[in-house]
């Protein structure tokens, strides 16, 4: 959910005093104090544009989310453009509504007529949902024009990026804009270094991270972060967002591996999480968000400790120098891109890696086309991930396989938006061979990829760890090789595989490649049978976290000798 922005009174007079009293109240919990308190300054004037706001987000604060939109649109008439709060609310309350059309409405009539930084970040994230993400870093950029350290605009900028086509060089340029406003420009306190006589056993290796839950992006690291030999790696969790009561499997797994190495820095400072680091003497820090959402890269700019390290949770490097490794290998970055990174790339046997689920997971089904009579492609990513190139590859497979379906899968087509956007691009496709399906729970989700009888990968940004459970499952995979790191985490793990001959280098490749695969049906149901464990003994799962484990020490090696 958005961080609702309630507006505070400017005035002195009655109206303002019940104001203030409702936001008090609104701001406490105490809603029923609160509609009292709104309804009287209403009495007083039923066209005040910031009791109708306040009013707006107190509907939605106690789940009447309708109510909620007609109140702010109500406000939004009444403010004559003087607060772009009001429209960013309107828009991103008609987001969480997955009413889009009206989110987009809101965000443009807001640029509009109150052109400023709310209503920009309002049309940048939209527009980002939307599917049309260089749009949207048009917007963006408005706003760092005005404030280089806009703590949503800066790191957004460099992830929207990585949805569009940009060339490394572009991400590039974006990553140092962010450095260069956002990095810490005191002096960086010496960090103790905790080793006694040149000791390396164990290395104490802290991960700061958001996403210690049920996550994307855990599902990858949490290979590494758990199965650590406590005799060479003592594990660090340093949590950059809060972690209440209700956490989940996921959060309760790391918690009680992190023992009593688990850290919440999420309400310290980068100057208090330095010190904490400095306590718990830090050898290596690695960072599993870069810029994403619980990110904390102002914190690596301090350099808090001796060697540092980006891995797993964003594609990308990060455009620190503070960092010094950056995990990957020659396929998500080649040599010739290297020069284009902040960081060292430090090669590992795959970008990527994988933990499958610790809940049992049901063996690999029979080949869908055996049960159906035609051929099911499927495309589970999220919406964001595909370009209108991506759709319109998918239009021309189904058209040259004419007994054939295409299933997606995200939250994001309960929005008819999303699903008017497909089906516009998949023109003359009949819609009855497209099959929407919306978010279920991981278990179940697991399950939908048997339903499939070959993966269709996004581009021009991968589907990640989506890829990694369709291999899982026992379902092939057709990708296309990127233009930057976050188009290629795919094609890494199907190289680790021995499986490239379903990596193509164009879209037209894409396309042949696909088609190729219905041609024959036994070889298609022979590769359900051996992909899981083609995956789980390859290089991707096998050893990896063993191969982390020496690269940090030859690291340190490195940075001490």
């Amino acid at each position: 959910m958005w961080r609702q922005r309630i507006l505070s009174p400017q005035g002195s007079d009655q109206v303002d005093e019940w104001i203030r009293l409702g936001l008090e109240a609104q701001t406490s919990n105490k809603f029923a104090d609160a509609e009292r308190h709104y309804r009287h300054a209403l009495r007083l004037d039923p066209s005040h544009a910031i009791a109708t706001q306040n009013f707006a987000i107190l509907y939605a604060q106690t789940g009447n989310l309708n109510e909620a939109l007609i109140t702010i649109e109500r406000a939004s008439l009444f403010d004559g453009g003087k607060h772009g709060v009001i429209f960013m609310n309107w828009a991103f309350m008609a987001l969480e509504a997955d009413r889009i059309e009206d989110a987009l409405k809101a965000a443009e009539t807001g640029v509009e007529v109150a052109p400023c930084k709310e209503t920009w970040l309002a049309l940048a994230s939209i527009l980002g949902t939307a599917g049309r993400p260089s749009e949207a870093i048009v917007y963006y950029e408005k706003i760092l024009e005005v404030d280089p350290t806009h703590p949503q605009a800066a790191p957004n900028i460099c992830f929207v990026q990585t949805l569009t086509s940009a060339t490394p060089a572009d991400l590039r340029a974006k990553r140092n804009n962010w450095y260069m406003a956002n990095a810490f420009k005191g002096e960086k306190h010496p960090h103790p270094i905790g080793r006694i006589n040149g000791s390396v056993a164990p290395l104490r290796v802290g991960y700061v991270s958001g996403d210690f839950k049920c996550h994307s992006a855990s599902m990858i690291f949490a290979n590494v972060v758990l199965h650590h030999n406590h005799d060479k790696v003592l594990p660090f969790f340093y949590s950059t967002l809060p972690v209440d009561q209700n956490a989940d499997g996921m959060t309760k797994e790391f918690m009680a591996a992190a023992a009593d190495r688990w850290r919440d820095i999420s309400a310290k400072s980068d100057e208090e999480a330095e010190a904490q680091i400095h306590r718990d003497r830090i050898d290596i820090l690695v960072d599993l968000a870069g810029h994403t959402n619980g990110g904390r890269l102002t914190l690596f700019t301090r350099k808090p400790a001796p060697i540092q390290v980006t891995a797993w949770g964003f594609a990308h490097g990060t455009g620190c120098p503070e960092i010094d490794y950056f995990l990957a290998d020659k396929i998500a970055v080649p040599e010739e891109e290297r020069k284009d990174y902040a960081e060292k790339i430090w090669d590992v046997p795959s970008v990527v890696t994988y933990r499958p689920p610790a809940y049992e997971v049901k063996g690999v089904s029979q080949l869908p086309y055996f049960v159906n009579g035609y051929f099911t492609f499927g495309s589970y990513a999220r919406y964001e991930k595909f370009n209108d190139e991506c759709i319109a590859a998918y239009r021309e497979i189904l058209l040259k396989v004419e007994d054939s379906k295409l299933i997606l899968k995200d939250h994001a087509y309960r929005r008819p938006y999303s699903v008017k956007r497909i089906l516009r691009i998949l023109k003359d496709i009949d819609p009855k061979r497209v099959l929407f399906a919306i978010a279920t729970s991981h278990q179940d989700h697991m399950l939908a990829y048997q339903q499939a009888d070959i993966i269709l990968d996004p581009f021009p940004h991968t589907g990640g760890v989506v890829g990694l459970e369709q291999l899982y499952m026992g379902v092939p995979i057709v990708t296309k090789y990127g233009t930057q790191a976050s188009g290629r985490s795919t094609s890494s793990v199907l190289t680790a595989m021995g499986r490239t001959e379903w990596i193509a280098k164009s879209t037209e490749e894409y396309i042949e490649k696909a088609v190729n695969l219905t041609k024959d049906v036994r070889a298609l149901a022979d590769l359900r049978k051996v992909l899981r464990s083609e995956l789980m003994e390859s290089p991707v799962v096998k050893g990896y976290p063993q191969a982390i484990e020496a690269a940090y020490l030859q690291m340190w090696q490195n940075g001490n000798a």
